[in-house]
């Protein structure tokens, strides 16, 4: 009954909505993907939010709120992953995770449950099919995988580097963090044997580093900045240069790759001294200044590109 509920729901008018509302479509393993709407009246597009990385629910996560915020006139669209309930509040949202979310949660698995919740709505009479993407983290790969095979008008990636591969990342990143620490080299994680336990056993729910082995093995050795080559959709990519989860020249390689291709569907802006959570060295978060202007970096996307727009109505 609860699910026929959440499909009745799907169905309401436009007008009938008031506030976030709670959705849910059948998955065809039989779960249940849960996603929330925030539809206001006369709204100029969906804008689709990605999480990054736990199992906080998005409708916790205090960053996804900020985003909203900053992009009141468009649906707001949140997904929740695989395992995760709408309201899941862990106390550690990286330790404190259900056993459904360990088995099931990967990047794919989360573009594939975008792409189906989006398939949904494509013929909703109050949708004019401007489609805005947004995502930080793992949630920028998210993104950036979605964007490689659904028409989207833009896309904003933040702290996600993506030129190198995400085996890459990690182990750079967790070279720069022990030697920061001055951690000695015999005492760091051993990240290539791991990786090639994951690599040999890629539906394994052994866990490292917080995440399955079946989560590993679907990420690391794909690249963000490939699925962002193959897409039409304009990005913006935004990066922190005291980020030492995702180093700056991770984002500065998806410049060069762009340009190296002739593309001019990417915009870069390197903000300096702000981290991955585009906080200051002070420990003020900057991270509602960043997004007004990535707001303001949208409308001059559909100011000057109306022939873009066009292709989704």
């Amino acid at each position: 009954m609860k699910r026929a509920i959440g499909l009745m729901l799907a169905l309401c008018p436009a007008a009938a909505l008031a506030g976030p509302q709670r959705f849910e479509t059948p998955r065809s393993d039989g779960s249940t993907i849960h996603w929330t709407l925030d539809q206001p009246r006369d709204a100029t597009g969906i804008l689709l939010l990605a999480q990054g990385s736990g199992c906080q629910s998005a409708e916790r996560n205090a960053n996804l709120a900020l985003t909203r915020a900053a992009f009141p006139s468009f649906a707001a669209l949140t997904v929740e992953k695989y395992g995760v309930a709408p309201g899941d509040d862990p106390a550690n949202d990286h330790e404190d995770c259900s056993r459904t979310f360990r088995r099931h949660h990967t990047i794919t698995q989360r573009v594939e449950d975008a792409a189906a919740v989006l398939a949904a709505l494509r013929g909703k009479d109050w949708w004019n099919g401007r489609l805005v993407l947004i995502g930080g983290s793992e949630g920028g790969d998210v993104i950036a995988r979605l964007s490689a095979r659904i028409d989207a008008d833009a896309a904003i990636l933040i702290s996600t580097g993506g030129g190198k591969t995400f085996g890459e990342m990690v182990r750079q990143s967790i070279t720069a963090e022990m030697e920061r620490h001055a951690v000695p080299e015999q005492h760091w994680p051993p990240v290539d044997r791991i990786f090639e336990q994951v690599r040999a056993n890629p539906q394994s729910d052994e866990l490292w580093a917080g995440s399955s082995f079946r989560f590993w093995a679907d990420a690391i050795d794909r690249r963000i900045m490939d699925s962002m080559l193959e897409s039409r959709t304009r990005f913006l990519l935004i990066q922190g240069d005291r980020d030492v989860s995702t180093p700056p020249e991770l984002a500065r390689m998806v410049a060069d790759g762009f340009a190296s291709a002739g593309r001019s569907n990417l915009t870069y802006w390197e903000f300096p001294a702000l981290d991955h959570a585009m906080t200051d060295a002070q420990g003020t978060s900057e991270m509602k200044d960043v997004l007004a202007q990535a707001a303001a970096w949208l409308e001059t996307v559909f100011e000057t590109a109306p022939a873009v727009m066009e292709r989704h109505r």
